[in-house]
């Protein structure tokens, strides 16, 4: 009986993990894929779910977001079903808010490290937690330094040194390519990768786009598979690239310090979408920062915050400028 009560806790504290993340936007197809394994695994995980996106609709969330959050939370018909058939026989355990907040609390303390994906903690083969900094060092004497809440998967095969920037932003030293070791060293992230020609560059995802910047030697930076036949740039130490689905932006130069002051213990903002600063903060915090609009994402944030102080950098953007954010504690913090 209590294994059943433990089994049951574990599937409610996925269902508060899945409604949580939804409310930042539509998933990624792969997120949407492990969504979906994980509804049709059981028919208990479907009515857990429906419970979940109950007690967000009751706490407001919907009303602060109702554009990609409602669009992504509406399960397949037959999810529906099975939602609406377990539900008429069971009477609803997430009837308050706080049920909600506690199921979170217990995801929280069960993972010593949580970055709060799936995806990431089954495909990562180094990650970091919120707040947390880590150097990691490859096989080939390249190294790594993680950023908070950032993960990173490798694939060191016969003709490439290939990372992965899973979440995050990471600082990468590349061993260079020489006689004794010929193979490339390429970071893919989202649709696109960075081939170091050199040795020392940032690679950070951004709220809807990458970011290489070059602090040593070229990196060339190319769009990855059906993008691919786009252009391919090389950026120069000093500079920095964004690249997105859309397309390959424009090289531009780049303030090195700035870009890095997340590995002294600052965040530096001049004049920086919303969006990006809420990526950066929410790396620091074990509850999420949700932007509720996409011109309010695009607002801009100049300032220097202390990274241990996330909620006081939090509040003072918001003064600045001019927005209000409701919160469920351990859970969301909405800014509208």
């Amino acid at each position: 009986m209590g294994n059943s009560g433990d089994r049951q806790d574990e599937i409610d504290t996925a269902a508060a993990d899945w409604a949580a993340r939804l409310g930042g936007g539509p998933l990624s197809d792969a997120e949407r894929r492990c969504l979906d394994r994980w509804l049709d695994g059981s028919p208990v995980h479907a009515a857990a779910f429906a419970e979940a996106l109950a007690a967000w609709d009751m706490m407001g969330a919907l009303r602060f977001a109702p554009g990609a959050l409602r669009h992504d939370i509406v399960p397949p018909p037959r999810t529906r079903r099975i939602a609406s058939s377990m539900m008429a026989g069971r009477r609803p355990r997430w009837t308050h808010v706080a049920a909600v907040a506690a199921s979170l609390l217990l995801f929280a303390g069960s993972l010593a490290v949580w970055v709060g994906d799936p995806v990431v903690l089954a495909t990562a083969d180094y990650r970091t937690a919120p707040g947390e900094q880590r150097r990691v060092a490859l096989a080939d004497g390249s190294t790594v330094d993680l950023g908070p809440a950032s993960a990173i998967a490798v694939d060191y095969g016969d003709s490439t040194r290939r990372v992965r920037l899973l979440s995050g932003v990471a600082y990468f030293t590349a061993a260079p390519a020489d006689a004794s070791e010929p193979r490339p060293f390429v970071v893919g992230a989202a649709s696109g990768t960075a081939r170091a020609l050199g040795t020392r560059f940032m690679v950070e995802r951004l709220s809807a786009a990458v970011e290489v910047t070059v602090a040593e030697h070229d990196v060339e930076v190319a769009l990855a598979g059906a993008a691919a036949d786009g252009p391919t740039v090389v950026v120069a130490p000093g500079q920095v690239v964004r690249y997105s689905e859309s397309g390959l932006g424009a090289v531009h130069d780049a303030n090195i310090e700035r870009a890095t002051a997340w590995q002294r213990g600052r965040l530096i903002f001049d004049d920086v979408p919303l969006g990006d600063v809420v990526a950066a903060l929410n790396r620091y915090r074990h509850d999420r920062i949700v932007i509720a609009g996409a011109g309010l994402a695009s607002r801009k944030v100049s300032g220097v915050f202390d990274t241990a102080a996330p909620d006081a950098a939090l509040a003072t953007i918001a003064r600045d400028l001019r927005i209000s954010a409701a919160s469920l504690p351990l859970l969301v913090t909405v800014l509208f």
